[in-house]
């Protein structure tokens, strides 16, 4: 065979197992990567259950709580952290939502309820939220929000006081652009606060800390922030709120009797009455649980609120 022939052929040769090489190279990585998505999946479907399972435990620490007071120094508040279980981790953390301003308590269906409108009108003023922002015109446009009338909520009371508002129904979100409606119903999740007038992303990082969604009027007097301790009485200014704080960090409150000795007169007789009405107590009714699972590269996390004499699932959210 002549040199120029063997030359090509040699070349050819060559061609084909670099060829081959690259194909076989990529052969290798492709099934690589095709396993480790197949062991991703599989430790990402492990990690749910276990996720899953960190709920169903979050619910079981919460009904073996049986005392009077629901404080933030008892076991179902340390929650657990990285806890083994088998070739994974569960991290549990729970939160009562009893502690927390629940939004849709606002109003019952087309009324506003007055001692709930109070609140967060105080609630919103104890932030001391910076100028142009209005108290009293967010709590309007959060009441006609979630109110099913379209008339705009144009008179706030608060104690002794009547303050003019404008509020803002299906006429104002439709002059926006884009325009959409205005919801005229419960809100299903905080990030929806958004779309309500004046309600910026500033202004809902400062107050989302301390709402809920789920819930009801009561709050607990254990857990509740300065701020919302605040938002129970025009009584309770901030060196008050802070002394219930300090007090219920050396000893829970088993019953509001006990404020009697560390309080004014005319702020414990305000605050019991309204523990009297069920409007404030020592427990909680609502929890949230947050679940966060890992196994190998796989993880996922569950967020559930839970009604806690029921175990009633309220709200559940997997990532």
């Amino acid at each position: 065979m002549p040199r120029r022939q063997r030359g090509m052929a040699l070349l050819l040769v060559l061609v084909v197992v670099v060829l081959l090489t690259t194909l076989l190279t990529e052969f290798a990585f492709s099934t690589l990567v095709d396993l480790r998505l197949a062991e991703t999946f599989r430790d990402s479907t492990r990690a749910y259950y276990l996720a899953k399972g960190g709920i169903n435990a979050g619910s079981m620490l919460l009904k073996q709580d049986r005392n009077r007071h629901d404080s933030l120094d008892e076991t179902w508040h340390q929650g657990v952290t990285n806890y083994p279980v088998g070739d994974g981790a569960v991290t549990i953390r729970i939160e009562d939502l009893g502690g927390k301003l629940a939004i849709n308590s606002l109003v019952d269906d087309y009324n506003p309820q007055a001692v709930v409108v109070d609140r967060f009108y105080r609630f919103f003023s104890a932030l001391e939220l910076p100028p142009p922002i209005d108290p009293a015109e967010l709590t309007a446009a959060l009441v006609d929000w979630l109110d099913s009338g379209e008339d705009t909520y144009r008179e706030l009371r608060t104690g002794d006081r009547s303050i003019a508002v404008s509020g803002a129904e299906n006429s104002y979100y439709q002059s926006l652009a884009p325009p959409y409606l205005c919801k005229n119903g419960p809100l299903h999740t905080l990030d929806e606060l958004v779309n309500v007038k004046g309600f910026t992303p500033e202004v809902i990082q400062r107050i989302a800390p301390h709402l809920a969604v789920n819930g009801d009027h009561k709050i607990n007097i254990n857990t509740a922030g300065l701020e919302v301790l605040m938002s129970l009485s025009p009584l309770v200014d901030r060196d008050t709120a802070q002394k219930i704080a300090d007090y219920r960090a050396a000893t829970p409150i088993d019953n509001l009797a006990q404020l009697e000795g560390i309080l004014p007169p005319e702020v414990f007789v305000d605050l019991k009455t309204q523990g009297n009405l069920g409007m404030l107590g020592t427990t909680g009714n609502i929890y949230r649980i947050e679940a966060h699972a890992s196994v190998n590269d796989g993880q996922r996390r569950i967020v559930a609120e839970v009604d806690k004499a029921t175990s009633r699932v309220l709200f559940l959210k997997v990532d």
